[in-house]
């Protein structure tokens, strides 16, 4: 499909459309959302994308100089420029959709890593309570996309849950109180930050690289 058109929401133009690019609304969710719009995939970002097809190569479009969250005028200054990027192959890695390590500054405040002092805290706590695990866990976010931001979320829910092995019930109450959801472009595109089980993103391979950007 074409790269403009990479996304839930812009995607729907392609559905039974009379031209050669027209879809099904099945093949719809093939997408790799790659058509992001996303202010915080910027330098010092870094983006994990689905490869959904054999020999599937990058692209970089759609430069902006400034953008709020949300793109709400369906454009913002659009540029011209050059970016460096250093990919590395994940093999092994299933995703529907892009997951973002943003820099730390981008994340929700809620979804922030645990400083030295508050783990500190946390296990003072745990202690007067009688708590013996304190699960270790670290910032992720993960893309969702749709006809509108409700089923964006919904899609970015659904896509957390089955990423972490967990009830989308589950994945609501852990974003509520650790993590975020945010709006990347009207009318569809959004962001769910959560603080995931370090164990899940060591089991999906990522947890290295989560690590290390965020200094821990």
């Amino acid at each position: 499909m074409p790269d403009s058109h990479n996304a839930g929401d812009f995607g729907q133009f392609l559905i039974n459309a009379p031209h050669e690019y027209g879809i099904t609304k099945e093949k719809l969710e093939h997408r790799t959302d790659g058509h992001l719009d996303i202010d915080s995939v910027r330098a010092g970002a870094i983006l994990i994308c689905p490869v959904k097809v054999k020999g599937g190569g990058v692209y970089v479009g759609d430069m902006h100089a400034m953008q709020g969250d949300g793109e709400i005028a369906g454009h913002t200054t659009d540029v011209s420029g050059e970016a460096t990027l250093e990919v590395h192959v994940i093999k092994g890695l299933t995703i529907e959709g892009p997951i973002l390590l943003p820099p730390a500054e981008d994340l929700p405040f809620l979804a922030r890593p645990v400083s030295v002092a508050e783990l500190g805290q946390a296990r003072k706590l745990a202690l007067e309570y009688k708590q013996a695990y304190l699960e270790e866990a670290l910032p992720i976010q993960v893309v969702g996309s749709g006809a509108n931001l409700n089923e964006a979320a919904d899609n970015g829910l659904e896509r957390m849950a089955r990423l972490m092995e967990m009830s989308v019930d589950e994945v609501k109450n852990r974003v509520t109180i650790s993590g975020a959801v945010e709006i990347g472009r009207l009318p569809g595109v959004v962001t769910i930050s959560m603080l995931c089980p370090a164990k899940q993103l060591e089991k999906l391979g990522i947890a290295s690289l989560v690590k290390e950007q965020y200094g821990l």
